[in-house]
Parts: structure tokens; C-alpha cells; sequence
């Protein structure tokens, strides 16, 4: 018997379901308890109206039981208090020799309870249905009781009826002070939980200071690398004779200044993962320029409604452009003192793919069907990305790509 009496020990997701549980339990054994009482002094002094308050004992018994079972409050407190609303309203009609004003009291505790403990729509129902039998009983029964009632009216009947009120009463200030705990519970949790998630967002802030520190710290001493291998190779070129092999050391050199130069993007941008594009291949062009150009004057023109890419592609992407750049700057001007070479990247709306277009305006000096150490690495680049390449020569050469952010 004490287990249907002392709240089992099951912990919920949180405290305020916690509570919510806690009270329908309370509440529950509450009534089983105080109903059973009632019961056996109907049967004693007025046995009218003892079937009405077995019953109520049997099922308000039975949900208890249930509640105790399945700990689904939210369903049997609905149900319950439904039935209550039901069963009150249905005295209040059809019972017209008993003295009435403890339902009002009751239909005012199961509204309040439903919508602290189960939800706003649930006591909306319950007042609705509340609403409902009190206003029958006025409009139809109230004058018949009255009548009924001034015929016979004894004593242990008020008194009874003035018990019950106060004990309504009683169950309602409870249920008030409980929602008024709870609040305070939810605040003082609230604050609580809120200097705790401001501690961890300050360690996690530093955090991730400190990883920053260290990636641009990474990210500085890759480039210095790239730096010292890009110098070591172009010291070594200046003892090659052959202007072919050297051409090739110079083309070695610029592939790793061009990824030292994302690296040099990366410790300067205050997002590591995103190095603004337009600006990165302005850059690149500007470096290509220098050292191919001579006495060329080449104009670069770069439109992009593509803001960043991801690490994983921008570095390929580089290559490419390397490649591309540093190809018509060696065959494409010969003889001309003027150049222009305009690149076009935009995104393809509703996937991960872009477009990139590379035009020169210059007239090749090798033959536009052979292949290049170059251009098969531009292939394979294009490969990596999960893209397509199409060459094609009217006044210049123009590569047309459909390449992927891998990320």
C-alpha cells in the first residue's frame, strides 16, 4: 500500500516535468484517499448518493493505479480531469436534492491543474466543458434545486458542503503555491544555468583563440617553407644553361609561391576557412605578372560573384589558375606590347558547383593541339574536383570549367 502512496522514484527529462508529475501524484493519491472517505459517510447518512461517490472513488482509484503503472501523467491527468468536469457537471444537473456549490470549487482546482500540468489547449477543454454544465445547471436545474432544497434541508448536509469547500480551497492554494514554487525553482535554475553556459562560452572562446593562434602560426611557418623552397629552387636555376630546364625550374617555383601564398592568406585572414577569392587570384595575377611579363603590358580583369571557396578547393583551383595564367603570359604575347586576360567565376544556383572562365586576347606562338606537362596537370586538377574543361581558340585561347567545392 505505501507505494501507492509515496511517489515512485523515476526521474524525468527535466525538473519541471519532475514537478508536473509530482503534483498529479499528489493530487492523485489525494483523491482516491478523500473520496473513499466520502463514500463511506454517503453510505452511512445519505445512501442517494452514494453510487455517485463509489463511482467516483472506483475510477478516480483505478487512474491512480494506472498513473503508478505508466507514469504518463500528462495522459491519465487529461483523462482524469475530463471525467471529473463530466462527473461534476452531471451532479450538478441531475442530482437536485443535494445541496451544490462544492463542484464550482472543484471545477476551478481541475481547471487550474490541467493547465499548470498538462497544457494550455487540454484546460482550455476542461473550462470549456466546466462552462458548459454550470451554465446548464442555472439555466435549467438551478430553481428546481433551490425548491427542492427548502423543503428539506439538514444540517449535516451544509456542513458537509462547507467541509468540502475547504478542502477544495485548500487543494487550490496548494496548486497556486506550487506553480509560484516552481516559477521560482525555473528562475533561480535559469540563472544558474546561464552563469554556467557564460563560464563555458568564455573557456570555449578562449579556446578557440588559442587554436587560431596556432593554425596562423602553422599556416606562417608552411608559407616560410614554401618561401625557403620556392628561393632554393630559383638559386639553383640560375646555374642551369639549358633555357628549357630553367624554364621548367621557373614554372616549379611559381606552382609553390602559389600555394605559399594561400598559406600567407591564411595567417593574415581573421577566418581561417574562408580566404576572400577575388582578392587571392588579384594576388596571384599581380605575382605571375611580374615575372613573366617583361615588357608586356597585361591587363587582368577578374569578375566573381563567388566570395569564398572552401580550403580543399581553393588550392587546386590556385593551381589552375597558375597554370593558366602562366601559359599565356609565356606563349600567348609574343611580339605584342599589349595583353588582356579576364577570368569569370560565378555559381551555379541550387548545388555545390561553379563556373570558371579563363579568355586571353593573345595569338599562341606553339601549336594549339599540343600538350603540355601544364595543361595535363590542369586536367588532372579538374579531375580532383569532380569537373569538366572545354579548350577552345577564337582571337586567343578560353577555357570554359564546371568545377565542384569539394569543401
Amino acid at each position: 500500500m505505501k507505494r501507492y502512496i509515496l511517489p515512485p522514484n523515476f526521474q524525468f527529462e527535466d525538473y519541471r516535468t519532475q514537478t508536473k508529475f509530482e503534483i498529479t501524484w499528489r493530487m492523485s493519491v489525494f483523491n482516491s484517499i478523500f473520496l473513499g472517505i466520502i463514500s463511506i459517510v454517503y453510505f452511512i447518512f445519505e445512501r442517494g448518493a452514494f453510487g455517485e461517490s463509489l463511482y467516483a472513488w472506483v475510477m478516480a482509484t483505478g487512474l491512480h493505479v494506472l498513473l503508478y503503472k505508466t507514469k504518463r501523467f500528462r495522459i491519465i491527468g487529461f483523462v482524469y480531469t475530463v471525467h471529473a468536469a463530466l462527473f461534476l457537471s452531471y451532479t450538478l444537473n441531475f442530482m437536485p436534492d443535494v445541496l451544490h456549490g462544492i463542484e464550482f470549487f472543484w471545477m476551478i482546482l481541475f481547471t487550474l491543474y490541467t493547465f499548470f500540468a498538462i497544457g494550455k489547449l487540454q484546460g482550455y477543454v476542461v473550462l470549456f466543458i466546466s462552462f458548459i454544465g454550470t451554465a446548464c445547471y442555472f439555466i435549467f436545474s438551478f430553481q428546481e434545486n433551490i425548491r427542492t432544497l427548502s423543503e428539506s434541508l439538514e444540517t449535516y448536509r451544509v456542513t458537509a458542503t462547507v467541509l468540502n469547500i475547504l478542502v477544495a480551497c485548500i487543494l487550490i492554494a496548494y496548486m497556486v503555491n506550487q506553480f509560484i514554487q516552481l516559477n521560482s525553482y525555473a528562475e533561480t535554475k535559469f540563472k544558474a544555468a546561464n552563469l554556467e553556459l557564460q563560464s563555458q562560452n568564455r573557456l570555449v572562446q578562449a579556446q578557440n583563440e588559442e587554436k587560431t593562434i596556432m593554425l596562423k602560426e602553422i599556416h606562417h611557418r608552411v608559407k616560410n617553407n614554401l618561401q625557403v623552397i620556392s628561393s632554393l629552387l630559383r638559386l639553383q636555376s640560375h646555374e642551369i644553361r639549358d633555357k628549357e630546364l630553367s624554364k621548367h625550374f621557373q614554372d616549379a617555383v611559381n606552382r609553390v609561391a602559389a600555394m605559399a601564398l594561400i598559406h600567407e592568406k591564411m595567417y593574415r585572414n581573421r577566418d581561417l576557412s574562408k580566404i576572400a577569392l577575388g582578392d587571392y587570384l588579384r594576388s596571384l595575377a599581380d605575382e605571375l605578372i611580374e615575372v613573366y611579363s617583361e615588357d608586356i603590358e597585361v591587363q587582368m580583369i577578374i569578375e566573381s560573384d563567388i566570395r569564398s571557396l572552401g580550403n580543399d578547393t581553393l588550392v587546386p583551383v590556385a593551381l589552375i589558375f597558375n597554370e593558366l595564367i602562366s601559359n599565356s603570359l609565356k606563349h600567348a604575347f609574343t611580339g605584342v606590347a599589349k595583353g588582356m586576360i579576364k577570368v569569370k567565376l560565378r555559381r551555379i544556383s541550387g548545388s555545390d558547383n561553379f563556373e570558371m572562365c579563363y579568355m586571353d586576347s593573345g595569338n599562341w606562338s606553339i601549336k594549339k593541339d599540343e600538350t603540355s606537362f601544364g595543361l595535363e596537370l590542369i586536367e588532372a586538377l579538374t579531375e580532383q574536383l569532380e569537373g569538366q574543361m572545354k579548350r577552345s581558340f577564337t582571337k586567343g585561347t578560353r577555357y570554359d570549367f564546371i568545377l565542384r567545392d569539394v569543401g
